[in-house]
Protein backbone atom coordinates (compact mmCIF):
# COMPACT_ATOMS: atom_id res chain seq x y z
CA UNK A 1 0.00 0.00 0.00
CA UNK A 2 2.69 2.40 0.87
CA UNK A 3 4.44 1.90 -2.61
CA UNK A 4 1.01 2.41 -4.52
CA UNK A 5 0.78 5.28 -2.21
CA UNK A 6 4.47 6.61 -3.77
CA UNK A 7 3.82 6.09 -6.86
CA UNK A 8 0.12 8.08 -6.95
CA UNK A 9 1.47 10.54 -5.51
CA UNK A 10 4.67 11.31 -7.55
CA UNK A 11 2.30 10.61 -10.64
CA UNK A 12 0.41 13.68 -9.29
CA UNK A 13 3.15 16.01 -8.67
CA UNK A 14 4.72 15.44 -12.35
CA UNK A 15 1.28 15.58 -14.30
CA UNK A 16 0.66 19.03 -12.28
CA UNK A 17 3.62 20.68 -13.02
CA UNK A 18 4.35 19.90 -16.79
CA UNK A 19 2.20 23.41 -17.17
CA UNK A 20 4.21 25.62 -15.02
CA UNK A 21 6.62 27.08 -17.85
CA UNK A 22 6.63 30.35 -17.64
CA UNK A 23 9.70 31.79 -15.66
CA UNK A 24 13.03 31.99 -17.23
CA UNK A 25 16.09 29.97 -16.31
CA UNK A 26 18.90 31.66 -14.54
CA UNK A 27 21.79 29.57 -13.75
CA UNK A 28 23.86 29.29 -10.82
CA UNK A 29 27.39 31.38 -10.89
CA UNK A 30 29.01 28.13 -10.51
CA UNK A 31 27.49 25.64 -11.94
CA UNK A 32 29.09 22.26 -13.16
CA UNK A 33 29.28 21.18 -16.73
CA UNK A 34 28.32 17.75 -15.82
CA UNK A 35 27.12 15.77 -12.90
CA UNK A 36 27.16 12.00 -11.75
CA UNK A 37 24.37 10.81 -9.90
CA UNK A 38 23.99 9.96 -6.07
CA UNK A 39 21.83 7.52 -4.73
CA UNK A 40 19.78 9.40 -2.40
CA UNK A 41 19.84 12.50 -4.88
CA UNK A 42 15.98 14.04 -5.71
CA UNK A 43 15.11 15.59 -9.38
CA UNK A 44 15.00 19.09 -6.74
CA UNK A 45 18.64 18.01 -5.55
CA UNK A 46 19.81 17.78 -9.18
CA UNK A 47 18.61 20.68 -10.30
CA UNK A 48 19.75 23.16 -7.16
CA UNK A 49 23.34 22.66 -8.41
CA UNK A 50 22.29 24.22 -11.87
CA UNK A 51 19.10 26.44 -11.50
CA UNK A 52 19.14 29.49 -8.96
CA UNK A 53 15.12 28.24 -8.50
CA UNK A 54 15.37 24.59 -8.39
CA UNK A 55 11.82 24.62 -8.96
CA UNK A 56 11.79 25.15 -11.99
CA UNK A 57 12.94 21.90 -13.19
CA UNK A 58 10.81 20.83 -15.39
CA UNK A 59 11.98 23.42 -17.94
CA UNK A 60 16.09 22.44 -17.22
CA UNK A 61 15.10 18.62 -17.94
CA UNK A 62 12.43 19.93 -20.95
CA UNK A 63 9.43 17.95 -19.38
CA UNK A 64 7.35 16.18 -21.41
CA UNK A 65 3.95 14.22 -20.64
CA UNK A 66 3.00 12.84 -23.85
CA UNK A 67 6.33 10.61 -23.93
CA UNK A 68 5.45 7.44 -23.16
CA UNK A 69 8.29 5.23 -22.47
CA UNK A 70 9.95 8.42 -20.61
CA UNK A 71 13.85 8.43 -20.13
CA UNK A 72 14.39 7.59 -16.37
CA UNK A 73 17.90 8.60 -14.57
CA UNK A 74 19.95 6.68 -11.83
CA UNK A 75 22.81 6.86 -9.60
CA UNK A 76 25.69 6.61 -11.68
CA UNK A 77 24.27 8.23 -14.84
CA UNK A 78 26.53 11.43 -15.77
CA UNK A 79 24.32 14.03 -16.66
CA UNK A 80 26.18 16.98 -18.98
CA UNK A 81 24.50 20.55 -19.40
CA UNK A 82 24.19 21.83 -23.17
CA UNK A 83 22.17 24.87 -24.89
CA UNK A 84 19.62 24.23 -27.18
CA UNK A 85 18.07 27.29 -28.56
CA UNK A 86 19.86 29.55 -26.47
CA UNK A 87 18.28 27.51 -23.33
CA UNK A 88 20.16 25.51 -20.87
CA UNK A 89 19.00 21.51 -20.73
CA UNK A 90 20.15 18.39 -19.48
CA UNK A 91 21.58 15.31 -21.43
CA UNK A 92 22.45 11.61 -19.98
CA UNK A 93 26.38 10.75 -20.57
CA UNK A 94 27.63 11.58 -24.30
CA UNK A 95 24.36 11.78 -26.16
CA UNK A 96 22.59 14.79 -27.50
CA UNK A 97 19.34 13.66 -26.63
CA UNK A 98 17.50 15.64 -24.09
CA UNK A 99 16.59 13.52 -20.79
CA UNK A 100 12.73 13.94 -20.69
CA UNK A 101 10.39 13.15 -17.50
CA UNK A 102 7.01 11.75 -17.13
CA UNK A 103 5.00 10.43 -15.10
CA UNK A 104 7.15 6.88 -13.76
CA UNK A 105 5.86 3.11 -12.73
CA UNK A 106 9.45 2.20 -10.79
CA UNK A 107 10.11 5.01 -7.73
CA UNK A 108 12.38 2.06 -6.05
CA UNK A 109 15.24 3.09 -7.89
CA UNK A 110 15.38 5.65 -10.57
CA UNK A 111 15.58 9.21 -9.02
CA UNK A 112 12.28 10.90 -7.39
CA UNK A 113 11.36 14.56 -7.56
CA UNK A 114 11.10 15.23 -4.05
CA UNK A 115 11.90 12.79 -0.75
CA UNK A 116 8.41 11.23 -0.61
CA UNK A 117 9.42 8.94 1.46
CA UNK A 118 9.74 11.63 3.68
CA UNK A 119 6.27 12.72 3.46
CA UNK A 120 5.00 9.21 3.49
CA UNK A 121 6.59 8.40 6.82
CA UNK A 122 5.11 11.84 8.39
CA UNK A 123 2.01 10.93 6.69
CA UNK A 124 1.26 7.70 8.51
CA UNK A 125 2.62 9.16 11.90
CA UNK A 126 1.46 12.06 13.11
CA UNK A 127 -1.91 14.56 12.60
CA UNK A 128 -3.00 17.98 14.07
CA UNK A 129 -6.45 18.29 15.06
CA UNK A 130 -8.77 20.26 16.90
CA UNK A 131 -7.88 20.17 20.57
CA UNK A 132 -11.80 19.30 20.93
CA UNK A 133 -12.04 16.75 18.43
CA UNK A 134 -8.80 14.86 20.26
CA UNK A 135 -10.47 15.38 23.67
CA UNK A 136 -13.88 13.85 22.89
CA UNK A 137 -12.22 10.76 21.11
CA UNK A 138 -12.47 7.14 22.42
CA UNK A 139 -9.81 6.05 24.37
CA UNK A 140 -7.82 2.90 25.68
CA UNK A 141 -9.66 1.77 29.51
CA UNK A 142 -7.00 -1.21 29.64
CA UNK A 143 -7.05 -5.09 28.85
CA UNK A 144 -8.22 -8.15 31.14
CA UNK A 145 -4.77 -8.74 33.22
CA UNK A 146 -5.02 -4.99 34.36
CA UNK A 147 -1.78 -4.12 32.42
CA UNK A 148 -0.60 -0.01 32.00
CA UNK A 149 1.05 -1.03 28.83
CA UNK A 150 -0.63 -2.99 26.03
CA UNK A 151 1.15 -5.98 24.45
CA UNK A 152 1.34 -6.84 21.16
CA UNK A 153 -2.02 -9.11 19.51
CA UNK A 154 -3.47 -8.95 22.82
CA UNK A 155 -7.22 -8.07 23.64
CA UNK A 156 -7.68 -4.47 24.85
CA UNK A 157 -10.66 -2.69 25.69
CA UNK A 158 -11.84 0.73 24.34
CA UNK A 159 -14.09 3.41 26.04
CA UNK A 160 -16.32 4.33 22.85
CA UNK A 161 -18.45 2.53 19.58
CA UNK A 162 -16.08 1.28 16.73
CA UNK A 163 -17.13 -0.42 13.80
CA UNK A 164 -15.86 -3.96 13.93
CA UNK A 165 -13.68 -5.10 11.79
CA UNK A 166 -12.19 -1.94 10.74
CA UNK A 167 -8.76 -0.72 11.43
CA UNK A 168 -8.28 2.42 14.03
CA UNK A 169 -4.85 4.38 14.81
CA UNK A 170 -4.05 4.82 18.60
CA UNK A 171 -2.70 8.42 19.41
CA UNK A 172 -0.89 9.95 21.99
CA UNK A 173 -0.73 13.98 22.78
CA UNK A 174 2.44 15.84 21.53
CA UNK A 175 2.88 19.26 22.18
CA UNK A 176 -0.59 21.58 21.72
CA UNK A 177 0.14 24.41 18.90
CA UNK A 178 0.18 27.67 19.94
CA UNK A 179 -0.17 30.93 17.50
CA UNK A 180 3.01 33.03 19.52
CA UNK A 181 1.28 36.31 17.93
CA UNK A 182 -2.50 35.55 18.72
CA UNK A 183 -1.83 32.77 21.45
CA UNK A 184 -4.55 31.03 19.37
CA UNK A 185 -4.88 27.06 20.03
CA UNK A 186 -4.32 26.10 16.56
CA UNK A 187 -4.00 22.44 17.18
CA UNK A 188 -2.89 19.07 19.05
CA UNK A 189 0.21 17.63 17.92
CA UNK A 190 -0.25 13.93 17.95
CA UNK A 191 1.52 10.94 16.88
CA UNK A 192 0.35 7.56 16.38
CA UNK A 193 2.07 4.36 18.37
CA UNK A 194 -0.36 1.62 17.20
CA UNK A 195 -2.99 0.36 15.81
CA UNK A 196 -5.87 -1.77 17.00
CA UNK A 197 -8.70 -4.03 14.81
CA UNK A 198 -12.01 -3.20 16.37
CA UNK A 199 -14.02 -6.12 17.41
CA UNK A 200 -17.13 -6.56 19.06
CA UNK A 201 -19.49 -3.55 21.11
CA UNK A 202 -19.22 -4.92 24.91
CA UNK A 203 -21.97 -3.11 25.92
CA UNK A 204 -22.52 0.71 26.24
CA UNK A 205 -19.86 2.67 24.71
CA UNK A 206 -16.87 -0.04 24.75
CA UNK A 207 -15.57 -2.33 21.93
CA UNK A 208 -13.50 -5.14 22.44
CA UNK A 209 -10.10 -4.44 20.09
CA UNK A 210 -7.19 -6.60 19.29
CA UNK A 211 -3.96 -4.76 19.08
CA UNK A 212 -2.24 -5.79 15.71
CA UNK A 213 0.59 -3.34 15.42
CA UNK A 214 2.85 -0.85 17.78
CA UNK A 215 5.35 1.81 16.98
CA UNK A 216 5.98 2.26 20.56
CA UNK A 217 4.67 1.67 23.99
CA UNK A 218 0.89 1.87 24.00
CA UNK A 219 -0.77 2.78 27.16
CA UNK A 220 -4.17 3.37 28.78
CA UNK A 221 -5.55 6.37 28.16
CA UNK A 222 -4.29 6.99 24.63
CA UNK A 223 -6.47 8.23 22.30
CA UNK A 224 -7.86 5.90 19.08
CA UNK A 225 -9.34 7.59 15.93
CA UNK A 226 -9.96 6.43 12.11
CA UNK A 227 -6.56 6.34 10.54
CA UNK A 228 -5.99 9.48 8.46
CA UNK A 229 -6.69 8.83 4.57
CA UNK A 230 -5.17 12.57 4.15
CA UNK A 231 -6.91 13.87 1.04
CA UNK A 232 -5.27 16.77 1.12
CA UNK A 233 -2.05 15.15 0.09
CA UNK A 234 -4.22 13.97 -3.52
CA UNK A 235 -4.31 18.07 -3.66
CA UNK A 236 -0.42 17.91 -4.10
CA UNK A 237 1.12 20.37 -6.60
CA UNK A 238 4.26 21.02 -8.06
CA UNK A 239 6.50 23.55 -6.00
CA UNK A 240 5.53 27.06 -6.78
CA UNK A 241 6.22 30.47 -4.34
CA UNK A 242 3.47 30.78 -2.18
CA UNK A 243 0.87 33.88 -1.03
CA UNK A 244 2.72 36.17 0.99
CA UNK A 245 1.77 35.55 4.79
CA UNK A 246 1.47 37.62 7.99
CA UNK A 247 3.88 36.94 11.14
CA UNK A 248 4.19 33.17 9.83
CA UNK A 249 6.60 30.93 11.33
CA UNK A 250 7.76 27.41 12.49
CA UNK A 251 5.76 26.78 15.19
CA UNK A 252 7.07 22.69 15.54
CA UNK A 253 8.71 19.71 14.08
CA UNK A 254 7.42 16.97 12.95
CA UNK A 255 9.45 14.98 15.41
CA UNK A 256 10.31 15.99 18.93
CA UNK A 257 12.75 18.27 19.54
CA UNK A 258 13.08 21.76 18.19
CA UNK A 259 16.17 21.46 15.14
CA UNK A 260 15.06 19.83 12.47
CA UNK A 261 17.96 19.46 9.16
CA UNK A 262 16.98 18.71 5.42
CA UNK A 263 13.95 16.27 4.28
CA UNK A 264 12.45 17.29 7.86
CA UNK A 265 9.35 17.88 8.92
CA UNK A 266 8.05 20.90 10.08
CA UNK A 267 4.55 22.76 11.15
CA UNK A 268 3.83 26.82 10.59
CA UNK A 269 1.14 28.85 11.91
CA UNK A 270 -0.43 29.47 8.43
CA UNK A 271 -3.40 27.07 6.74
CA UNK A 272 -6.19 26.93 4.16
CA UNK A 273 -7.96 30.20 6.68
CA UNK A 274 -4.95 32.05 5.05
CA UNK A 275 -4.79 30.79 1.32
CA UNK A 276 -2.10 28.24 1.50
CA UNK A 277 -1.67 25.29 -0.86
CA UNK A 278 0.01 22.12 -1.26
CA UNK A 279 3.14 22.93 -2.89
CA UNK A 280 3.85 26.17 -1.98
CA UNK A 281 7.34 27.45 -1.27
CA UNK A 282 8.79 29.49 1.43
CA UNK A 283 12.16 30.45 2.81
CA UNK A 284 13.08 29.84 6.32
CA UNK A 285 14.78 32.93 7.59
CA UNK A 286 17.09 32.85 10.41
CA UNK A 287 16.97 35.60 12.95
CA UNK A 288 19.97 38.45 12.94
CA UNK A 289 22.50 38.48 15.62
CA UNK A 290 21.76 41.76 18.10
CA UNK A 291 24.34 44.23 18.58
CA UNK A 292 24.94 46.98 20.99
CA UNK A 293 26.85 49.61 19.07
CA UNK A 294 29.64 51.61 20.64
CA UNK A 295 28.20 54.28 22.71
CA UNK A 296 29.10 55.74 26.57
CA UNK A 297 27.23 52.54 27.56
CA UNK A 298 29.54 49.82 26.18
CA UNK A 299 32.35 51.44 26.87
CA UNK A 300 33.59 52.13 23.19
CA UNK A 301 33.36 48.03 22.36
CA UNK A 302 31.09 46.61 20.10
CA UNK A 303 28.80 44.04 22.28
CA UNK A 304 26.43 40.86 20.96
CA UNK A 305 23.10 41.19 22.93
CA UNK A 306 23.83 37.56 23.99
CA UNK A 307 27.30 38.87 25.59
CA UNK A 308 25.81 41.73 27.32
CA UNK A 309 26.03 43.09 30.60
CA UNK A 310 22.96 43.31 32.61
CA UNK A 311 23.37 46.85 32.95
CA UNK A 312 23.83 47.30 29.25
CA UNK A 313 20.18 45.55 28.27
CA UNK A 314 18.21 47.49 30.32
CA UNK A 315 20.32 50.98 29.77
CA UNK A 316 19.88 50.68 25.61
CA UNK A 317 18.49 48.76 23.05
CA UNK A 318 20.54 46.47 20.83
CA UNK A 319 20.74 46.94 16.87
CA UNK A 320 19.31 44.01 15.08
CA UNK A 321 21.07 42.57 12.17
CA UNK A 322 19.23 41.41 8.68
CA UNK A 323 17.62 37.87 9.25
CA UNK A 324 19.24 35.27 6.98
CA UNK A 325 17.50 32.98 4.50
CA UNK A 326 18.31 29.24 6.24
CA UNK A 327 16.19 26.66 3.94
CA UNK A 328 13.73 26.39 1.94
CA UNK A 329 9.99 24.64 2.69
CA UNK A 330 7.44 23.18 0.47
CA UNK A 331 3.88 22.76 1.64
CA UNK A 332 2.68 19.16 1.47
CA UNK A 333 -0.19 18.94 4.05
CA UNK A 334 -2.87 22.23 4.52
CA UNK A 335 -5.15 22.14 7.63
CA UNK A 336 -7.41 24.69 8.43
CA UNK A 337 -4.97 26.45 10.63
CA UNK A 338 -1.75 24.80 10.77
CA UNK A 339 0.32 23.55 7.62
CA UNK A 340 2.70 20.38 7.22
CA UNK A 341 5.98 21.47 5.13
CA UNK A 342 9.09 19.69 4.07
CA UNK A 343 12.36 20.96 3.99
CA UNK A 344 13.69 20.57 0.44
CA UNK A 345 17.06 22.09 1.12
CA UNK A 346 19.24 23.99 3.78
CA UNK A 347 22.30 26.21 5.01
CA UNK A 348 21.96 24.97 8.83
CA UNK A 349 19.50 23.43 11.22
CA UNK A 350 16.14 24.62 11.25
CA UNK A 351 14.67 26.13 14.25
CA UNK A 352 11.24 26.14 15.84
CA UNK A 353 10.21 30.19 15.58
CA UNK A 354 12.14 31.03 12.36
CA UNK A 355 9.97 33.33 10.52
CA UNK A 356 8.81 32.73 6.98
CA UNK A 357 9.42 34.57 3.78
CA UNK A 358 9.15 34.87 0.18
CA UNK A 359 11.20 32.09 -1.43
CA UNK A 360 14.25 33.86 -3.25
CA UNK A 361 17.09 32.57 -5.43
CA UNK A 362 19.64 32.09 -2.76
CA UNK A 363 21.51 28.75 -3.32
CA UNK A 364 21.44 26.39 -0.22
CA UNK A 365 24.08 23.83 -1.66
CA UNK A 366 24.01 19.92 -0.27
Amino acid sequence: MMKQRGRFLLGLLLVSCFGHQAQGLELNENYPESYIVRKGDTLWDISAHFLKSPWLWPKLWQANQQIANPHLIYPGDVLRLIWVNGEPRLVRGEADKVVHLAPRVRTDSAVATIPLSSILNFVDSHRVMSPAVFEQASYILGDQQGREVMVKDSSVYVRGQLTPGTLYGVYRPQEMLIDRFTHAELGQKAALVGTLLAGEQQGYQMTEAQVSSMKQEMRQGDRVLPLSQDGGIAAFHYPRPGPALDQAYIMAMGTEGSVIGRHGVVFINKGHADGVRAGDLYAVMKPGASVYDVNPGTSGRLTYADMASNYLRTGSRPEQLPDEAMARIMVFKVDDKTSAALVLDNRGLVQTNYSLSHVSDAGFGS
